[in-house]
């Protein structure tokens, strides 16, 4: 009965739990606490919230009853409650009724003792029960009875819930298809949608642009066949059937087709496909651009592409183009011969392309530095960058970065030049070499003529006065004595002037070449020169040449700096000691630093340190002594870009030390 004291109707109870959506659902936590809360409140072993169709009644929670079955057949008509007034329908023992002792459902399940309350829908129609039951006979306090409606209500109220979130699923649904349809009929693509066969179901309005065909013109059509697609690959099948039957791993993927337009015009596409199954039926979405203008102007692009490459292949100029993180983006020939080595090098940066080429990193470090200077200072940078080959050639580039920026001031990329300077260097070089060198030779004269005035006035003053004694004396014999002694005075005046030319001789060729030295064979010879006076003095000659074993030099000039060097230790040897000589090198950067280490008697520093180097400058009185090698020697190093300099310390020894520039060892 409803609350109203009419009895409800079978059909609107089934369109209600229809609508409702609870048969045959999962069981929900909610509706299971009422079941047990009735049963614990009723203090009985058994409950249940049941609803009925046709025929069969359905569980959507239980308690105390068998788990295997959800459902049982026949109907809750034994629940109803004839009484308007009760709101709980009791029955202490359905042996006592003729109807109830023999329903099938009772039977089933034994009941004896059963109360039950109505369930109710938004509109207060009964649409199920709760009860709870007992298989003997039982009865209910008044205020177990109320509990028990109570808990009707609130499984009435959770009905009430469920059916306004189903309301408003259905509405979200409806709004969201409606949404759909509109982005449907405004998208920016064509979309198509078709059956399994390739008929057309939808067709949107840029559809209609795009093709020119209104929806009722084609749809139950073939798409493929009525807009002529043809796919330029063979993954698809072909253009008498449909890019929908493509293989699976095609699908939802864009690809470039031709199709063509109502006016039979040829059209440039962008297509891509997506499955959807609806209903066990399969269905594809077909999203179509028209690429025809897009493809016309990256054919454009490409021919200007072309054109300036031609340009920028053909330049004689190192040109490499990178992006904001120092990864080439493109190098042209002359800066990279090699085409495999240009492919190799797209998307890598300097210190990736020097570990692949086995070279130094030294150089893409610089070229990392500069990178990021031009970077943050926003500005073009230049600098000069110099290479030595395999083969021992050294060739110089003037580089410049320019960086370029977005309208957003973002940096897009940095372009960089470079151009071969190796003969203006060298010419350069030569220039200041020479400048120099003319430099030198005018200090060298005025050495020259002090040393000229100083030396040889004495022996033209004897040879005066003996021309004088020669011209006054009257006796032949005495002039025959007179005249032989001219000739030791003429010898020692040819000899110094001999001496003094050969130390300040300057080396005229400008151009001579350094050639690879290997230091121990020119030691070797060193010493065996040298040897009679290593032997008479019992010295010792330490080599210690393995840091830096070979260099490039001129061969006649690093001769002569080990010839003086160590004729030097032998010659100012301590009368307290032998000698003890020590010959080493080290490699610093690109230059080489030979050292001569003696315990010799040394030199005072204080004394004679601003004429350590001069002309005819002796520290120490020696018979051979005569102040041009340590001179000569300072010509040599100085004339091929390095330095020389010494230690000391009186009664100690002397260490002097050769710095070789421009060496570039690998």
């Amino acid at each position: 009965m409803t609350n109203n004291g009419q009895e409800r109707d079978g059909s609107r109870q089934l369109s209600a739990l229809r609508q409702l959506q609870i048969l045959d659902t999962q069981p929900e936590a909610e509706f299971d606490s009422l079941a047990l809360l009735a049963a614990r409140i009723c203090d009985l072993p058994a409950a249940f919230i049941g609803f009925s169709d046709e025929n069969r009644i359905w569980f959507k929670a239980r308690v105390g009853m068998a788990e295997s079955s959800r459902e049982i057949p026949g109907g809750l008509n034994f629940c109803r409650n004839v009484h308007l007034k009760d709101k709980v329908f009791v029955i202490e023992d359905t042996h006592q009724s003729t109807e109830l002792a023999t329903n099938p459902a009772l039977l089933q399940l034994n009941i004896r003792f059963l109360a039950s309350a109505e369930i109710e829908d938004e509109s207060g129609l009964v649409v199920g029960y709760l009860c709870v039951f007992d298989t003997k006979p039982g009865s209910l306090t008044p205020a177990q009875r109320e509990s028990l409606h109570m808990l009707a209500m609130q499984a009435s109220a959770l009905l009430k819930l469920r059916i306004q979130l189903i309301k408003n699923k259905e509405r979200e649904y409806r709004e969201a298809e409606k949404q759909m349809r509109t982005i449907f009929r405004n998208s920016i693509d064509a979309v198509v949608v078709t059956d399994s066969g390739d008929n057309i179901l939808l067709w949107n309005a840029k559809a209609e642009e795009i093709f020119g065909w209104k929806e009722s013109e084609v749809f139950g059509k073939r798409f493929g066949k009525l807009c002529n697609v043809k796919i330029s690959f063979d993954d698809f099948a072909g253009e008498s059937r449909t890019p929908l039957l493509a293989h699976k791993h095609d699908l939802g993927r864009a690809v470039e087709a031709t199709a063509a337009n109502k006016l039979g015009e040829s059209l440039e596409v962008a297509l891509s496909i997506s499955p959807a199954n609806i209903s066990d039926r399969a269905y594809y979405i077909i999203f179509i651009s028209d690429i025809t203008e897009r493809k016309f102007a990256a054919r454009e692009l490409d021919r200007q592409k072309e054109f300036y490459e031609n340009i920028l292949n053909n330049i004689p100029t190192d040109i490499a183009v990178f992006d904001a993180n120092h990864r080439y983006l493109f190098v042209n020939p002359t800066a990279i011969r090699n085409p495999e080595l240009r492919r190799y090098i797209i998307g890598k940066d300097d210190f990736e392309y020097s570990r692949y080429r086995n070279r130094d990193i030294a150089g893409a470090q610089l070229r990392r530095e500069k990178f990021i200077e031009a970077r943050e200072k926003a500005k073009e940078i230049r600098w000069e960058d110099t290479i030595e080959t395999p083969d021992g050639n050294a060739f110089t580039h003037l580089r410049r970065m320019f960086p370029v920026h977005d309208e957003q001031g973002n940096l897009s990329m940095v372009i960089g030049f470079g151009v071969d300077i190796t003969d203006r260097k060298e010419l350069e070089e030569k220039q200041s070499a020479l400048l120099k060198q003319l430099s030198v030779q005018n200090t060298q004269l005025i050495d020259f003529c002090n040393i000229v005035s100083h030396n040889l006035r004495a022996p033209l003053v004897n040879i005066s006065l003996l021309v004088d004694f020669i011209e006054t004396c009257g006796e032949p014999d005495e002039q025959r004595q007179l005249i032989a002694k001219l000739n030791p005075v003429l010898e020692n005046l040819n000899t110094t002037f001999n001496e003094l030319v050969e130390s300040i001789q300057i080396r005229q060729d400008v151009e001579i070449q350094s050639e690879k030295i290997v230091l121990e064979d020119y030691i070797l010879r060193t010493l065996e020169s040298l040897e009679q006076e290593i032997n008479k003095s019992t010295a010792i000659i330490e080599v210690d040449i393995e840091k830096a074993p070979e260099l490039r030099y001129p061969p006649k000039y690093i001769n002569s700096v080990l010839q003086n060097l160590v004729s030097n230790a032998l010659k100012y040897q301590s009368p307290d000691r032998s000698p003890h000589i020590r010959i080493s090198t080290k490699s610093v950067g690109n230059r080489i630093i030979l050292s001569v280490q003696d315990n010799g008697l040394g030199i005072d520093l204080k004394r004679h340190k601003d004429s350590l180097f001069k002309i005819g400058k002796v520290f120490h009185h020696h018979p051979n002594a005569k102040g041009f090698g340590l001179f000569m020697i300072k010509t040599h190093i100085e004339s091929m870009g390095g330095r020389i300099w010494l230690e000391s310390k009186p009664d100690e020894g002397t260490t002097f030390f050769v710095e070789f520039t421009n060496q570039h060892t690998r």
